[in-house]
C-alpha cells in the first residue's frame, strides 16, 4: 500500500529505462551498500520492497502508456 501518490511528469524513455534498470538491480543484488538501502527504505522509515512488489511496480511502469515520453535521442547524441 503506497504511503502517498506521486505523479511523475516529463520522464523520458532514457530516464524510465534507468529507473527500471535500478529496480531490477535491487532485485538481483545479493547485498546492497548501506547508502542504497538507506535510499530504498527512506532511511528506515519503511521496509525495503520485496521482489514481488518490485515486479508489480516494473509492470505498472512498463504498462503506463500515459507517460509523455519525448524523443531524447538527439540530446544523448550531443
Amino acid at each position: 500500500m503506497p504511503f502517498h501518490t506521486t505523479d511523475i511528469q516529463d520522464v523520458d524513455r532514457f530516464e524510465m529505462a534507468t529507473i527500471l534498470a535500478a529496480l531490477r538491480l535491487l532485485q538481483a543484488a545479493p547485498a546492497l551498500p548501506s547508502e542504497i538501502v538507506g535510499i530504498a527504505t527512506d532511511y528506515g522509515d519503511f521496509e525495503q520492497m520485496e521482489d514481488a512488489a518490485i515486479d508489480d511496480l516494473c509492470e505498472r511502469i512498463n504498462a503506463a502508456s500515459e507517460y509523455p515520453f519525448r524523443d531524447v535521442s538527439e540530446e544523448i547524441a550531443q
